[in-house]
C-alpha cells in the first residue's frame, strides 16, 4: 500500500470517516453531532480547532487564534443539526455545515465543520 502525501489528499465523500491534516495528523475518533450550543459552551471554555470538509478538498484547517471569529463570521448562521432535515435555502449563500467533535490530544477541542451545498 502505498502513502499519501495528506497535503494533496482530497475529502471523496461525507459522512467523513477520517480525519487528517499536512502535518502528519491523523485520526478515526469521531465523537459525537454538535449543535449551536455545544460549540458555543466549547469556545466558553477556550479555543477551539475547527476543520471545514468540502467534497473535492482537502480539509481546510482554520488558525486556533481565529476560532472566535470564524465561529461568529461563518458557522454561526451556516450551522445545522444532524437530527433534522436540511433546507439549504433556509441559510445565507444555499450552504450549512453539520459539525462533529474529534478526538485528539490537540489540547483543544476540534471541531469538523462538514460542508453541504
Amino acid at each position: 500500500m502505498c502513502s499519501m502525501d495528506a497535503a494533496v489528499r482530497i475529502v471523496s465523500h461525507l459522512p467523513l470517516q477520517e480525519l487528517w491534516g499536512d502535518k502528519g495528523f491523523t485520526t478515526k475518533l469521531r465523537g459525537r453531532w454538535l449543535a449551536d450550543d455545544d460549540i458555543a459552551s466549547f469556545l466558553r471554555a477556550g479555543p477551539v480547532q475547527f476543520v471545514v470538509i468540502n467534497v473535492g478538498m482537502p480539509p481546510r484547517w482554520i488558525q486556533v487564534r481565529d476560532c472566535y471569529d470564524f465561529w461568529k463570521r461563518e458557522v454561526r448562521s451556516h450551522l445545522a443539526r444532524a437530527e433534522e432535515r436540511v433546507h439549504l435555502d433556509r441559510f445565507p449563500g444555499c450552504y450549512c455545515y453539520l459539525a462533529s467533535e474529534w478526538q485528539s490530544d490537540a489540547g483543544h477541542p476540534i471541531v469538523v465543520l462538514e460542508k453541504h451545498h
